[in-house]
């Protein structure tokens, strides 16, 4: 199954799935990008975020894509990203892309929550839950890749397009 998010060929930017960014760092002189994690963060919990991009009546489209890891019941899979606070509740696209011979998932959930600040919304999380689609336990690679279309609180400026928190 191909995903819309893989195929942009915008930037990517890697955040862990809470509320903190990693840290971002050059991988060579010449001003490519490279991006690596901060060494106390776990790679499992790793989301990529595509820049934004405008869509009609102020609105914006943002892509990432999230591991999916085991819950505690083995049989639910889940990943968290973070998003900016929304003026209003947003349009959410949820694919689950999985390994080659990995077991079908389908979403189970998707809760969002803003996370408040002290005027106001600062973040909207995103938690995805997945489970087979057929009775048995999970097992392979799964990845949920999320399209999501809102006006933004504050829209991103130019220089801090891939710092979608900020």
């Amino acid at each position: 199954m191909a995903s819309a998010a893989l195929a942009m060929p915008q930037h990517p930017t890697h955040r862990e799935a809470g509320s903190t960014v990693q840290r971002q760092v050059a991988s060579s002189a010449s001003g490519s990008e490279g991006f690596a994690s901060a060494p106390d963060q776990s790679p499992r919990m790793t989301a990529t975020y595509f820049d934004p991009s405008p869509a009609p009546f102020k609105a914006y489209t943002y892509s990432a894509s999230v591991r999916l890891n085991p819950s505690t019941s083995k049989r639910i899979w889940h990943g968290e990203l973070s998003f900016p606070a929304f003026s209003a509740t947003p349009t959410v696209s949820v694919q689950i892309v999985s390994s080659i011979s990995a077991v079908p998932m389908q979403v189970k959930s998707l809760k969002m929550v803003e996370n408040p600040g002290p005027s106001g919304p600062v973040e909207t999380q995103m938690i995805v839950e997945a489970e087979p689609i057929f009775d048995g336990t999970a097992s392979g690679v799964y990845f949920a890749n999320l399209v999501v279309t809102g006006v933004p609180v504050a829209p991103p400026t130019k220089s801090d397009g891939t710092q979608l928190l900020h």
